[in-house]
């Protein structure tokens, strides 16, 4: 992440994991990044053992910030980089994405007037949310939209796949 943050303080570390970098034409950025494991220790059990610290950086024109939230699991994370890979060839195709925990959601669509780009959103709620949201927006989700090229959502989701090789999933899927 930009400013290296971390929850335990290790910043050389947090500069390794830079998964998903992306930023649109009309000037907001979002990045997504796994941090590690929520609970490190824990290696059998099917959901504590999957839960990913994911840390978030944002900027947009109401303002910038950064946070920490174990918001997606190892499955999830999966997930989401065969979305991105899906929205690169077929963004009018793309559902938008939920995960377990409901601080996330991506949609994505087509560039209007460019085949080469395509329209990515990241609704932010709860605890990715920033402190000043609510007096800003007013509303219960923050969305990040970014008008990006189709080859920096392939390279984000190649990224991305590349961050979860360090954090596979552990111990036996849940039962849902």
């Amino acid at each position: 992440m930009g400013s290296g943050l971390r929850p335990d303080g290790d910043r050389s570390r947090a500069r390794q994991n830079r998964a998903v970098q992306l930023a649109g034409r009309e000037g907001n950025e979002l990045e997504l990044a796994v941090l590690g494991y929520q609970f490190p220790e824990v290696e059998l059990d099917p959901w504590d053992s999957n839960w990913l610290l994911i840390g978030v950086r944002a900027v947009t024109p109401q303002g910038s910030w950064e946070v920490v939230d174990p918001c997606l699991t190892t499955w999830e994370a999966k997930r989401l980089v065969g979305w991105l890979v899906r929205a690169v060839g077929h963004a009018a195709e793309a559902d938008p994405l939920q995960f377990t925990e409901p601080n996330l959601t991506v949609t994505a669509a087509a560039a209007p007037a460019d085949p080469a780009r395509v329209q990515l959103g990241f609704g932010l709620a709860l605890e990715l949310r920033p402190p000043w949201a609510g007096a800003v927006t007013g509303g219960d989700d923050l969305h990040v939209d970014l008008d990006v090229g189709r080859g920096e959502v392939a390279r984000a989701a190649a990224a991305l796949l590349g961050d979860l090789v360090r954090f596979p999933e552990r111990g036996d899927p849940p039962i849902l």
